[in-house]
């Protein structure tokens, strides 16, 4: 079973991406992209989208996952549940259990 699923719609059907290890190292980045933002003087919605855009797509080694693929094949009111569902499978959350403060 895959770590992280993607699911992005095309122009010629719906593609699944599967991703089976991610590095530990992408905790880390999740974290310190986490800190940048509360530590940013002014940042818009715009700005935490598109890092979390460019995080996500870092973690699928298919280089056809990209922010802009992300963008283009994901319907806007499921763009932020499955960034969300996302980093979550990355800090470890188990879908159902109460999310742990970090």
């Amino acid at each position: 079973m895959a770590k992280l699923e993607l699911n992005l719609h095309t122009k010629t059907g719906d593609v699944q991406y599967e991703e089976h290890h991610v590095s530990g190292q992408k905790y880390l980045d999740l974290m310190n992209m986490k800190i940048e933002f509360e530590k940013a003087k002014t940042i818009t919605i715009v700005d935490v989208l598109e890092e979390r855009l460019k995080f996500t797509a870092s973690l699928f080694s298919d280089e056809k996952v990209t922010a802009e693929a992300i963008l283009q094949g994901t319907d806007p009111w499921e763009l932020i549940p499955m960034l969300d569902r996302i980093e979550d499978a990355v800090l470890g959350v188990v879908p159902g259990e109460e999310k742990k403060e970090v």
